[in-house]
């Protein structure tokens, strides 16, 4: 079998810039070491290399230029079996009786604006033989939002695997020498050091670093904040390391004590936190997006709600209580060995695209069918929620709201989790039909719940 890839990461090789360039090339690598793969290629603008065309650990790289993109990609979707497209930037062409399948991968659920590109979008417009989700959560947003056909029927939940290789407890003495030989012998002498592995200005909650720093200097003087903004920061206890190559980032998380992943967005994924993990550092985060799934069902995750106060109050609970957090992240690291082996998910991988392949052979594909009721409408729960209990946050266009809900209100909001219509709503609740219609209406308003 013939697998590619086609990136539009700001860099792929011979940096990763991010955690969907880090999946690309993780999983090209371990494609390349199974017996059923002829060939893995990635395509992309973003190659750092004097060659348009060359082989490095296994995989063949190809340079995309200009106007020519468009021509590669036809070729490429004629010579290859599989082409996985990871874009969110520009819409790939409409292509008839090509040999490869066409996979989109959703790696975020936000719809493009004129200022970042999306995933989401372009995973609903396009003629796909099948899209990749690497959560439940990004799923259930996908189905939610295209209520009206049956793209969900083509929609695979793969998560993404963490490489043991790159990402495995180091001694911290280790880690502080290998840092310090990359240029910050400044992070030597301090205790606790957390770590913000984000870019600024990126709706990461990053502007509760500094309230964080003013509460936790009272019990902790010697603290310190690394972020990798590239700024030079203004506070002696807050350190803009700039950003981190993939191959560096393990002494990053081994040297630290606590990883802060406070994400106000909906996250498909969140592969910091199983990083980290893999790393043997707990993780301090919020609810929003997967991270509510991940928070359950890893222990090291701590989840609090999204103010400086509980994200402090957090790190003390991690920090104090020493045999609980090693406790837990034994019991999250054999969860990331099981759950998220890049071996073993490269394997489910290569099993999905042979039964894809299979179905289009025996003409037995994805066939877009609309016979709903588009008269009715449809509700479903936003994405941009974090539910603690009847405190609910939503988190949109850089705002951040909260709201104390009455049981009935944070009753429809987990119904709506999978959209609905309005008999369904009725028929699962004991409630009359007047005091929900009224109450979907008020959550409507708040923009609690979407009416599609």
């Amino acid at each position: 079998m013939k697998i590619s890839f086609l990136d539009d990461e700001p860099e792929i090789f011979p940096n990763q810039y991010g955690g969907k360039a880090r999946t690309i090339l993780n999983l090209a690598q371990s494609f390349a070491k199974l017996p059923k793969v002829e060939k893995v290629s990635i395509l992309s603008r973003t190659i750092g290399y004097s060659e348009n065309e060359f082989e490095w650990n296994g995989v063949h790289f190809k340079k995309l230029s200009d106007y020519g993109i468009i021509r590669q990609i036809v070729d490429e979707s004629d010579s290859t079996d599989v082409l996985n497209v990871h874009t969110c930037s520009f819409t790939f062409p409409y292509l008839e009786n090509r040999k490869a399948i066409l996979v989109n991968h959703l790696h975020d659920i936000i719809f493009a604006t004129v200022d970042a590109g999306s995933h989401l979008d372009k995973a609903i417009g396009g003629k796909w033989d099948a899209i990749i989700t690497p959560s439940d959560f990004a799923a259930t947003t996908l189905k939610n939002a295209t209520w009206w056909n049956n793209i969900y029927e083509k929609t695979h939940v793969l998560p993404r695997g963490i490489d043991k290789n790159k990402f495995f407890p180091a001694e911290k003495k280790r880690a502080l020498e290998k840092i310090v030989s990359l240029g910050h012998p400044q992070i030597t002498k301090k205790s606790p050091i957390l770590f913000f592995p984000h870019r600024l200005d990126s709706g990461k909650g990053e502007y509760l670093l500094n309230q964080i720093e003013k509460i936790l200097i009272k019990k902790y003087p010697n603290l310190l904040i690394l972020t990798t903004a590239s700024h030079k920061s203004s506070s002696k206890y807050i350190y803009n390391i700039g950003w981190i190559e993939s191959d560096n980032l393990n002494a990053f998380y081994s040297v630290s004590d606590v990883i802060i992943a406070t994400s106000l967005l909906p996250e498909s994924f969140s592969q910091v936190c199983l990083e980290a993990i893999a790393c043997n550092i707990p993780v301090v985060s919020f609810k929003f997006g997967n991270l509510f799934d991940l928070s359950n069902k890893v222990p090291a995750i701590k989840s609090c709600e999204p103010d400086a106060d509980n994200i402090a109050r957090t790190i003390e609970e991690i920090l104090s209580q020493s045999d609980a957090t090693a406790n837990n992240l034994t019991i999250s690291r054999e969860i990331i060995n099981s759950d998220y082996s890049l071996d073993i998910i490269a394997k489910q991988y290569l099993e999905l695209y042979e039964a894809i392949i299979q179905q289009k052979k025996s003409d037995k594909g994805y066939r877009f069918v609309s016979n709903v009721d588009r008269q009715k409408k449809r509700y479903f729960s936003s994405p941009f929620l974090a539910i603690y209990g009847r405190k609910i946050y939503l988190s949109e266009n850089k705002e951040l709201q909260k709201f104390t809900l009455s049981e009935i209100e944070v009753d429809i909001i987990k119904t709506c989790k999978t959209v609905k219509i309005i008999e369904e709503i009725v028929n699962s609740m004991n409630t009359s039909d007047s005091i929900i219609q009224k109450t979907i209406k008020k959550l409507v308003k708040n923009k609690l719940i979407i009416e599609g």
